[in-house]
Parts: C-alpha cells; structure tokens; sequence
C-alpha cells in the first residue's frame, strides 16, 4: 500500500484552528505595545532632555552663576514633575514641590559653595520623591543617588547606542532607492556645473558654499552639555532607580565580642573622665566665673582664647565615645548614671568655651572663624543633649544620627541665608575693640553698607591703603542676579541719597 504525505496544515483545519494560538498572539501584540509605549516615552524624556541642555546653556554658559541656577533648577523639577506626576499622590506632588522651593531659595539668595552643596543635596532628596521613596528611607535614598545616578545614566546610555546598533529599515529596498536617485542627481550635478559656468553670479554664490568653513565645536562646551544632560537625565527617569534607591540590607544579628571598648573599660573610662573633667570644671567656675586672679604670666585674654577650641574638640569627641559606649552600658544603673554625670560635664565644658570666645571677642573684636565656632559651639551643645536623651532614654543609634543630621542640615541651611560679612562690620565697627582694618576690608561686599554706614567713608577710600577691599559687583543682566547683592546695591544707593541730602 502506498503511503501518501499531506505536507503543512489543511487550510480547513487552519481555520478551524484558530484559537490554538490565540493567545501567544495575544501576548505577543501586547508585548510590541508595551515595547512601542515604552520607546515613545524614551523619546519624550530625550527631547526633553535636549530642551533643557539648551535652556542650561542658555542660563548658564559663560555667565556668572546667579538667578540662572536657580532658574534652571526649578526647570529640571518641574519637567521630572510632569514626567512623574501620573506615579504620584497629590500630597507627594506638594512635599516634591515645597523641597524643591526650599532646596532653590539659598541659590537666590547668593551663589556661593555652601548654597550650591544644599541645592544639590535638596534636589537629590526631591528626585528620590519623585522616584517613590517613602519618607522613612528618604535620607538614605539621597545619599545613595549619587552613585545610583551616573550608573543609571551610562546604563541608559549604553542600551540607547546598542537599539539604534540594531535598528533596521524594514520595509525599504536600498537597491531600489539608490538607483531612483541615481540619475536625477548626477544629472543635476552635471546641469548645476553647466550653467555655474554661463552664470557669473550663481557662480560666486556656489564657491562662497564651497568654501565656507564650518567652526570647530567648543570642546569645553561640549564637555558642559554632557556634565548637564549626565546632571539631568537621572530626574527625568527617576521611577527606574526606586528599587535600587529603597534596597536595604538583610538585617544581621549584632554580636558583641569583647574588645577594647567593653562594660569593664566603659566604667573605668568614665570614672576616669569624670574627675578628670572636673578639674577642668572646677577652674572655670574659679577663673572665668569667679574673682579668682590668674597665675602670673597668664592674661584672662590667653586663657580664653587657648582653651576655646581644644574645648569644643574635647566636647566632640566625648560625644563619640558615648555614642560607641552606649551599647555596653547595661542595666547598670551606676554606669548609666557615670555617662549621664560626664555628658552634663562635657555640656558645662561646651558653655565655658563660649563663655571663653566671647571675652575674647569683646577684646580683639569678631571673625568669620570666631563667628564659625560660636555657631558650632552651640549646635555641639544641642547634640549633647540629644545624646543624653538617647543613653537616658536607651535610644537606638540610629534616633540619635537621624535628629543630629537634621540639626546639621537646618543649620547650614540657615547659613546660606544670614550675612555673616556684614555682621561682622557692624560688630567691629560699633565696639570698643581694635579697628583690624585689614580684615575688614578682606571681607566681601556685604560688608560695604556697613563700613559706608557706620565709618563715613565709601569702602574704596576706608581700604585704599591695602590691596584687597570689597568690589561691589554690577550684574549685566537678570541672569546675574542676586537677592543678596540686589539688598546691597539698594542699601549703598540709599547711604549715598542720605549723604546728597544732608
């Protein structure tokens, strides 16, 4: 018997066989949806992208930082807003947007390291919101999108090279369009030729083409564009870096071994540091508080001045071996008692060395630096007592860092915005202390309104005689401009109407 074979599917049975693979073409369509959905938003984001590359060169690029920072800051947020507004709730949309305002508004008031350095590190906070972060990892998440950006920038970077690598032109015969062009270009070449030579004008105009020169790209310029768009692509996608920017570490069990800081060290150690702290006490109370005369040789100016800072230091790294002690305390009640006694100590240490820069003040005058160590003599203080409460409380570690870096953050935030060169004049100026006119006219021309003000004299003639002294600065246009130096040019301006007239 001979055996036929049917090769391929009957048509009948294809058709009645329609739903056998209906459902892989299902998945299949829905997957080159998804793939075309997704390549349409790459697309957006990199128009966007170039838009705000432009808007940063236009803002930026050989202009002296000002208003333009700021400016271009609030243009990056409000585009990675848009992007990401359909992922988040409303009370996220207004927590992203007060961030930002508060994170730009230090940028406004005077571009200077310290504003740059809380711009960026309020935008990596508010780029983490907008990639979903929860508050409880928010800080973590900040500090993690420094390295987390530039790898999710050369990630998108490199599979961006690799689809255009193996993009296609399906559909069209290269063939085929090369032979339709073929003849009407070399035919109108050849005809172009022709009449250039009849035509002296066409001529002209077709050798100015020929000979024009395109300019050679600014390599600095080019090296901007890619520092911005590396700066500003990780806002625009922020929502694929939310897993890496929330990973945590599985949790490990802390075992404690002993080493040099245990229970029995711990107890010694502060039994030691509390008599040796109040020897130091007791001395204060004597020669700063009290009538006590110092030793010969030793002026109270000195004695404040030489024990300020050793001091604070001491008073920093108390805070540090409570910090690492903290565990080994115990249930000992003495113990706890003993780092309570010597963080009270540290504390009344913290005030006499404020106490001790401030008579030194009152007698040679304020700086920047002696302005710097008030301001972290009691922010030293402040972390003090939250150490205390941490050991009283039996706080965990991580309740204590959390509250001293938020106290950090607020303070310098708050520094960003205070004059500090004009307080400085006025403190100097109207004191009974000795005229350091150098140092006055180092400073920079925040101090102008107060030297103009409270000397008679215009800053340039009040430092003629050194080489440095205050340059009031004159922005070419609103690009350059400050909150800060706008305040100063309205203050010398109203000095000087006073002056015309009286």
């Amino acid at each position: 018997m001979k055996t036929m074979i049917v090769r391929g599917i009957p048509l009948a049975m294809q058709q009645d066989g329609w739903w056998l693979n209906s459902a892989e073409r299902e998945t299949a369509d829905r997957s080159d949806t998804g793939r075309h959905q997704r390549r349409q938003r790459d697309l957006t984001r990199a128009a966007m992208l170039g838009l705000l590359i432009a808007l940063g060169d236009a803002l930026v690029w050989q202009v002296v930082p000002g208003l333009s920072l700021a400016v271009l800051g609030a243009a990056v947020f409000l585009v990675g807003l848009g992007l990401a507004w359909p992922r988040l709730s409303a009370r996220t949309r207004v927590t992203a947007g007060a961030g930002a305002m508060l994170s730009l508004l230090p940028l406004v008031e005077l571009v200077q390291p310290l504003s740059v350095l809380v711009a960026l590190a309020g935008l990596s906070a508010v780029a983490a919101v907008l990639a979903g972060v929860q508050r409880a990892d928010l800080m973590r998440a900040a500090l993690r999108l420094w390295w987390i950006a530039p790898t999710q920038t050369v990630t998108d970077s490199v599979q961006s090279v690799r689809a255009l690598q193996h993009v296609s032109p399906r559909g069209i015969d290269l063939r085929a369009l090369a032979m339709g062009w073929a003849l009407p270009g070399l035919a109108t070449l050849i005809f172009g030729a022709l009449l250039a030579g009849a035509n002296p004008v066409l001529d002209r105009v077709l050798i100015q083409i020929t000979t024009w020169e395109v300019p050679a790209p600014d390599m600095w310029r080019l090296w901007f564009w890619t520092f911005l768009g590396a700066a500003i692509w990780p806002v625009l996608v922020a929502y694929r870096m939310r897993e890496r920017l929330r990973y945590r570490r599985p949790a490990r069990a802390t075992v404690v071994r002993p080493g040099l800081i245990n229970a029995q060290s711990v107890a010694r150690s502060l039994v030691a540091f509390n008599a040796l702290f109040a020897v130091q006490t007791g001395m204060d109370v004597l020669y700063l508080y009290g009538d006590v005369a110092l030793p010969e040789g030793i002026s109270p100016a000195s004695y404040a001045h030489r024990g300020a800072y050793p001091l604070l230091a001491t008073a920093l790294l108390a805070g540090l071996f409570a910090v690492l002690a903290r565990p080994h305390l115990g249930a000992r009640p003495v113990v706890r008692m003993l780092m309570m006694l010597w963080l009270a100590q540290t504390l009344a240490l913290v005030f006499a060395s404020v106490w001790r820069l401030d008579l030194y003040v009152d007698t040679f005058g304020l700086t920047r630096l002696r302005l710097a160590a008030y301001i972290w003599m009691d922010v030293v203080a402040v972390g003090l007592g939250i150490t205390a409460q941490q050991v009283w409380q039996d706080r965990p570690t991580g309740w204590m860092t959390t509250r001293c870096a938020i106290l950090g953050a607020v303070v310098l935030y708050a520094c960003t915005i205070v004059n500090f060169d004009n307080l400085v004049a006025q403190h100097n100026l109207t004191r009974n202390v000795p005229e350091d006119r150098k140092m006055l006219c180092e400073l920079s021309e925040a101090a102008m309104p107060a030297i103009t003000r409270l000397t008679g004299m215009h800053a340039s003639a009040f430092c003629d005689r050194y080489y440095f002294h205050p340059t009031l600065f004159q922005p070419d246009d609103w690009r350059e401009w400050g909150f800060r130096n706008w305040r100063v040019r309205r203050s010398l301006a109203a000095i000087a109407n006073q002056g015309a007239a009286e």
